[in-house]
């Protein structure tokens, strides 16, 4: 059992997302939907009781850099809700003017125990797909075990996942002769988010999300970082040392680039607020 995960506590219309999240905030050329803990429980909760199709993509330095270097994935965000994952989103969106704090960042470290629980209490059927099988199965255990009561099912991530392949449909028709209401999608970006835009209408789930590698956190099979580092925006140190052969280009060069396109969007901002 994974013991350090954290203990959980006793595509949207305009309208519906205003009620329970902040605006849609746009800085240095991207946008996120930052919000708490409590505020994405709500809308989740909302869109699944109306049955309200909802995507629910993250943002960190990792899926910003994608995001500005690939044309695919921007259209693909821009049909989502898109959770502020890393610090370095809560900080730009703060360099803009936005009032957000802390609580503003919400990673799946964090997201996953409370979001099972609240499952489990409303008794919503969750599906997950991704990962490997050996993977998935021991995260599931871990999640049935955490939350007894939870209705969870899986399927691994190692099927053929073009746009309405053979596989990919027979992965879909799993998920929605389980009536499921909640799906988690776990390839990593941009596959993930390349998976769900292409087969959202296929999907009978209210809410989909993207959610990258968190039942590896959750199964053990890769070290969840200590919270405080995630609280000061340190994970990634953390990840670089734990596995610097996955992360070390992400930590360094892509954070090098990212940095340049940031400081060229803010460039172009200010000229062009001061040439109206």
């Amino acid at each position: 059992m994974t013991t350090d995960l954290p203990k959980a506590p006793a595509s949207s219309p305009p309208e519906s997302q205003e009620e329970l999240l902040p605006a849609r905030l746009n800085t240095f050329g991207f946008f996120s939907h930052p919000g708490t803990l409590e505020q994405y429980l709500a809308l989740i909760t909302k869109h699944i009781d109306k049955r309200d199709p909802l995507s629910v993509f993250y943002h960190n330095q990792h899926t910003i850099y994608s995001y500005f270097t690939n044309k695919r994935l921007k259209r693909c965000y821009q049909r989502a809700t898109v959770i502020a994952d890393g610090m370095c989103v809560v900080l730009l969106c703060k360099l803009s003017g936005f009032a957000c704090t802390r609580d503003h960042r919400l990673t799946y470290v964090d997201f996953i125990m409370p979001l099972m629980q609240t499952a489990k209490e409303k008794q919503w059927r969750v599906f997950h797909v991704g990962q490997q099988s050996e993977v998935l199965d021991k995260a599931l255990e871990t999640l049935r075990t955490n939350v007894p009561g939870l209705q969870i099912q899986g399927h691994h991530g190692y099927f053929d996942q073009d746009p309405d392949s053979a596989e990919s449909i027979k992965v879909i028709d799993q998920i929605n002769s389980d009536a499921t209401d909640l799906l988690l999608v776990g390839f990593g970006t941009p596959q993930q988010e390349y998976w769900i835009d292409a087969h959202r209408n296929r999907i009978a789930a209210p809410v989909v999300m993207s959610c990258g590698a968190c039942m590896e956190y959750v199964g053990g099979a890769v070290r969840t970082p200590p919270r405080w580092m995630g609280r000061i925006g340190l994970e990634w140190s953390f990840r670089l040392l734990e596995n610097p052969k996955r992360f070390a280009h992400r930590y360094t060069i892509q954070t090098v680039k990212l940095g340049f396109i940031l400081i060229g969007n803010w460039l172009r901002q200010r000229t062009t607020d001061s040439n109206p």
